[in-house]
């Protein structure tokens, strides 16, 4: 059995002791457990399994009732069978034992946002002499994940001078940041973004062809990028524990096929003598947001893999609601066979939706970056994945604070639950502009 909460309550373990009290109501609010914010507790029981001890808040039928319920009542509680749960139910482990992410089967796969090499974050490493210094307070929870993929966000380079500018769109830094990755366990990184191509300098292919070089002489598999169009638009795809997961990155900023509202897009003539970013048959590149071929390589993939995430590079900077074309396209990938769908590039967190029965992930936000001049640039997540079965039984965003414009670190528990008012919130607004309220 699992005892379950509403994803919307920031607290994710309790005590052996504690669960009777709540499934009975003697627990009247769940800051008495350790919640960072005040929710009165709501036992909800389920038809024919255990009865809760005291009168629940409201008795459901089966498992889609309650995954409803959870959604309406934020301190909803439950006991359910561990076999039912899916991400729509936030686990709470009891004595540390989580028994979805626990059991043997679960594969959990960690997805960070936007890694800058450039500006202030290779200064911080030039001036500590350590191309590891950003990584260090994040590397033990990172390297704790089955698969972990973030997003690179610039380029590594020998060849290639870093600006003096600290306010340069080019970002660039020196080969050596990969042991940051390696020490984090970061297996393996998307380029489909508009800094693999598109920068101050208009280096163009030269500073996206050294950061593969860079990467592969580091051991640091990458996608969503290439020598030409057909290694950009090919996944990388991870086997763990007998399964197979393919990722696709996917550039809607400067190689979507047409310019989307409210600059969305570098688009065209903008890039400057960079050209065009996406790849062509003989021409290097990230891979392009066509939405006919990034839609066939996902039908494709779902034929030949066990599951298929894409990882989108789109929307608005600094929105925290997506546009309705990114929507769009990240349902269109479910419709194709994805698993779910996971995207970043506003340099803020947004929220999620649930179309046809998965998640969609937008914006994770930035993770290590040098954007200090507010609270949510300031802050990103870690998003977890728990996939059994072909299926995602488990998704949590654990916030990150970044300091000293280069270096995460874990939030504390009134951070984090902070940062999530602002997740569901943005949540609530895709729900309502998706019912075009």
């Amino acid at each position: 059995m699992a005892l379950v909460a509403s994803p919307r309550l920031p607290l994710y373990g309790v005590g052996s002791a504690d669960v009777a009290n709540l499934l009975s109501g003697a627990v009247p609010d769940w800051r008495e457990l350790g919640s960072a914010v005040s929710l009165k507790v709501e036992p909800i029981a389920l038809a024919g399994g255990t009865p809760t001890a005291g009168s629940p808040a409201t008795t459901v039928n089966d498992y889609e009732a309650l995954a409803a319920e959870l959604d309406k009542r934020p301190g909803g509680v439950a006991l359910v069978p561990a076999d039912q749960v899916d991400f729509r139910a936030s686990v709470i482990a009891v004595d540390g034992y989580d028994p979805v992410r626990h059991e043997d089967g679960a594969v959990r796969v960690g997805v960070v946002g936007d890694i800058v090499p450039g500006r202030n974050v290779n200064n911080k490493m030039v001036a500590f002499s350590d191309y590891t210094h950003p990584f260090r307070k994040v590397a033990a929870e990172l390297s704790s994940y089955d698969v972990m993929i973030a997003n690179l966000e610039g380029n590594l380079s020998n060849t290639l001078q870093p600006p003096e500018d600290a306010h340069t769109f080019t970002f660039v830094s020196s080969p050596q940041m990969v042991d940051g990755f390696k020490l984090a366990g970061i297996d393996a990184v998307t380029l489909a973004n508009n800094h693999s191509m598109w920068n101050s300098e208009g280096w163009g292919s030269q500073g996206l062809l050294d950061t593969i070089d860079a990467l592969q002489g580091g051991g640091i598999p990458h996608f969503g990028a290439g020598n030409n169009l057909s290694e950009a638009r090919a996944p990388w795809v991870a086997e763990v524990g007998g399964k197979t997961l393919a990722f696709l990155g996917v550039d809607g900023v400067t190689a979507n096929e047409e310019a989307r509202d409210f600059g969305a897009t570098v688009y065209m003539s903008e890039l400057g003598n960079t050209g065009y970013a996406g790849a062509t048959d003989d021409s290097p590149g990230t891979n392009p947001y066509i939405t006919d071929q990034f839609l066939a390589d996902i039908e494709s993939l779902a034929g030949q893999y066990d599951m298929v995430i894409p990882y989108f590079h789109f929307g608005i900077e600094y929105f925290n609601i997506p546009p309705a074309w990114a929507r769009e396209g990240a349902k269109a990938a479910i419709d194709k066979g994805a698993t779910m769908v996971v995207t970043n590039h506003p340099h803020v967190i947004q929220g999620m939706q649930i179309y046809n029965g998965k998640p969609i992930l937008y914006s994770v936000g930035n993770f290590i970056f040098d954007q200090m001049f507010s609270v949510e640039v300031r802050e990103g997540n870690i998003l977890e994945i728990v996939l059994r079965n072909d299926q995602v039984v488990g998704l949590r965003v654990r916030g990150v604070e970044i300091e000293d414009f280069n270096q995460p670190r874990l939030m504390t528990a009134g951070e984090h639950a902070s940062q999530m008012d602002r997740f569901w919130s943005a949540t609530d607004r895709i729900t309502a502009a998706e019912s075009g309220q």
